[in-house]
Parts: C-alpha cells; structure tokens; sequence
C-alpha cells in the first residue's frame, strides 16, 4: 500500500510546477456490471485526472466492487465485496480513441488457497473509445489484466475481478475445460473540474 501511496504523491508532485499546463477532470466509471437470477457483480471507480493538452490523462482512482451470488437449488446465498485504490494514465487521439494502462491494489475477498493473500495488485493494459460530447467525455475500454495473465490458476487466489472476465477461450478436445481471459470492460465519464 505504501508504494501505491508514493506513485499517486511522485504524479501529483511531477505536476505542481505545470498546473497552467493542465486542465483536472473527475471521472465516474462503471465496470462490468452483471446481473443474473444466480447473482451479479457491479461497482466502478471514481477518478481524478490531469489532462495535458487534450492528450495525456492521469491520476489516482478509488474502486469499489460489490458481487452477489443465490443457488436456487439448495437456497444458499452469498456476497462479497471489493475495495482499492490505484493510478492509471490515458493517451487520447484523433479525437476518437485511446490507448492507456491501470494499476490497482484491491482487497480480494477469494482468499481460498492463499489466506494470506488479501490485497491482489492489477496491471490493466488496454485501449478503446475516448470522444467529447460537450462538455462530458465517454470513455468505452476493453482491457487485460497482463498481472493475472501470468498467474497459475491452480496455485492461486482468483483475482478479485475475475467474475468480470467476458472472454472465454474453448478447448475443442475438452469442452468442459474452457478458460476464462483476464479481459473486462470499463465505461468511464469525465467531467471537466475547471475552465480550459
């Protein structure tokens, strides 16, 4: 956590000097919400940027996630939830796209096979849609999760985000063996904070 703490405070410090440079921006995010009669998960994150000429965005972000699950079968229930904090950095072009990454260190409420293992780091790679509508910009991203790509699944706690993953990878010899990408998408707001 105190390495999560320094990245945030070496970006805003990186920055005091510019400020004129740069124009702040809040944006809300909504990830992966599902919902299904067995359960769902919904959450997002709230995050402040600092936008140097139209291009780069970055700063810290907060995420909360809040996941469900009921089988109808034997009438048990369960909830989970996860919370976090990171950084991540935008690069935006040709007024439609962007390209960026998002590092995060959650509290990961699977703790099955390592109890010991509470706070699960995350390393977003990804890009997508990035475009203006006045004064609000819509951010739509795909994107991989390079840390738990190289985890072992058998070894490991599943990531916190896991029930998330969309993409699903078939094994045509062993249906009944498909694999699930650390693959999510976010939808992201950005409100302007002050005048450009």
């Amino acid at each position: 956590m105190k390495y999560l703490a320094f990245i945030i405070g070496l970006l805003l410090f990186s920055t005091a000097g510019k400020a004129q440079s740069y124009h702040s921006e809040i944006g809300v995010e909504i990830q992966a919400a599902s919902f299904s009669t067995h359960g769902g998960t919904f959450g997002g994150a709230l995050k402040f940027a600092l936008v140097e000429e139209e291009a780069l965005a970055f700063g810290p972000s907060i995420r909360y996630q809040y996941m469900f699950s009921k089988n109808h079968t034997t009438g048990a229930s369960g909830k989970s939830s996860t919370i976090g904090g990171g950084v991540f950095l935008h690069y935006r072009f040709l007024e439609w796209f962007f390209l960026g990454t998002e590092m995060e260190l959650l509290q990961n409420p699977f703790v099955f096979k390592n109890p010991d293992k509470k706070w699960r780091l995350t390393a977003f790679l990804g890009g997508g849609i990035s475009k203006s509508f006045g004064p609000v910009r819509l951010n739509v991203g795909i994107l991989y999760d390079v840390v738990d790509g190289f985890r072992d699944p058998y070894t490991t706690d599943p990531s916190p985000l896991s029930r998330d993953y969309f993409f699903k990878l078939q094994n045509p010899n062993n249906p009944g063996a498909a694999k699930y990408l650390p693959i999510i998408y976010r939808i992201a707001f950005f409100f302007p904070l002050n005048n450009r």
